[in-house]
C-alpha cells in the first residue's frame, strides 16, 4: 500500500511526499508536473545556501494574491477550500513559498547592470506597434482599396464595409497592440521601420490579402514591466544551469515498483 509520506522528488536533503504532490494536483495539474515541483525544490534548496529566507510580509502578500486570484475573501472560504484541499494553512503557505524565494532569489542573482545589459542586446524585441487591417480573398479587390485609401478614403470606413476577416472588421480592422514575433518577418520589418498613419501591403498569406495601417509605435523602453519579464528570463536560465549541479531523484517513477 502507498502512503501519501513516501518520497515523490528528492533534491540534496530537499523532499516532497506524495501527499504535498497530491495536494498540488488539486490546486492545478500544472503544479504538479515534476518540472514544476523539480523547479520549487531547486529553489528552495538554492535559497538555504546562500541563506536566503522567505519573510513573513513577502508570505503574507502572496497568501493575500492568491486568495484574490481564487476568490477566498472571507476565513471561512479560505478555511473550507483548504478543507477540501486536504491542507492546512501552513501546507498552503508552504507551498506558496517557492513563489517567494524565487522572487528574492532573482533579486539577489541579477543584477540591474544584468537586465541593462540583456535589454540593450534584444531592445527590438520589447518594440510595439498599433496596427489595424483590411483583409480580403482577391489580390485586385486589395489592390483597389489600396488606390482607395490613397485618394484619400478612410481605412477604418473600408475595413468595416470590405475585410473578410470577422474578428476585426466590425471594429474597423482594429487589431491592437502587437510585437514583433506577432507578425511575419515580412511584416514585422515593414511595420517596424515605418512611420505612424503608414500604409504597407497587400501582404500575401494563405491565399488571403492583408492592407495594414500602422496607427501608432511604441520604441522600447526599459520600464518595470520590462524589467520584471527580463529579471525573470534570466533567473529561469541561472536556475537551469544550477540544477546541472544537484542530485535529483525523482522517486515518484518507483512508487508503483515491488
Amino acid at each position: 500500500m502507498i502512503t501519501t509520506d513516501l518520497i515523490t522528488v528528492r533534491i540534496n536533503q530537499k523532499t516532497m511526499n506524495l501527499k504535498q504532490l497530491l495536494q498540488r494536483l488539486r490546486i492545478d495539474p500544472a503544479w504538479a508536473a515534476i518540472s514544476c515541483c523539480r523547479d520549487d525544490l531547486s529553489i528552495e534548496y538554492w535559497a538555504d545556501t546562500l541563506g536566503i529566507t522567505a519573510n513573513s510580509a513577502d508570505l503574507q502578500e502572496a497568501l493575500i494574491r492568491f486568495r484574490r486570484a481564487n476568490e477566498l475573501f472571507t476565513i471561512a472560504d479560505t478555511n473550507e477550500w483548504l478543507n477540501l484541499q486536504d491542507m492546512t494553512l501552513n501546507d498552503l503557505v508552504a507551498f506558496l513559498k517557492p513563489q517567494v524565494l524565487k522572487e528574492a532569489l532573482a533579486q539577489h542573482l541579477i543584477s540591474d547592470d544584468d537586465i541593462t545589459r540583456h535589454f540593450l542586446e534584444t531592445a527590438h524585441e520589447y518594440e510595439r506597434a498599433e496596427i489595424s487591417t483590411i483583409v480580403t480573398d482577391e489580390y485586385g479587390a486589395s489592390q483597389e482599396l489600396l488606390f482607395r485609401l490613397e485618394e484619400g478614403a478612410d481605412f477604418h470606413t473600408l475595413a468595416r464595409q470590405f475585410s473578410i476577416d470577422t474578428t476585426t472588421a466590425k471594429a474597423g480592422g482594429y487589431i491592437g497592440l502587437i510585437g514583433r514575433a506577432d507578425l511575419e518577418p515580412e511584416k514585422a520589418a515593414e511595420v517596424f521601420n515605418t512611420t505612424v498613419g503608414s500604409l504597407i501591403g497587400p501582404f500575401e498569406r494563405k491565399g488571403k490579402y492583408h492592407l495594414i495601417l500602422v496607427d501608432d509605435l511604441y520604441p522600447s523602453q526599459l520600464d518595470e514591466t520590462i524589467q520584471a519579464s527580463i529579471r525573470d528570463q534570466l533567473f529561469l536560465k541561472k536556475l537551469e544551469a544550477y540544477q546541472q549541479s544537484l542530485e535529483i531523484d525523482e522517486e515518484i517513477w518507483r512508487l508503483g515498483e515491488g
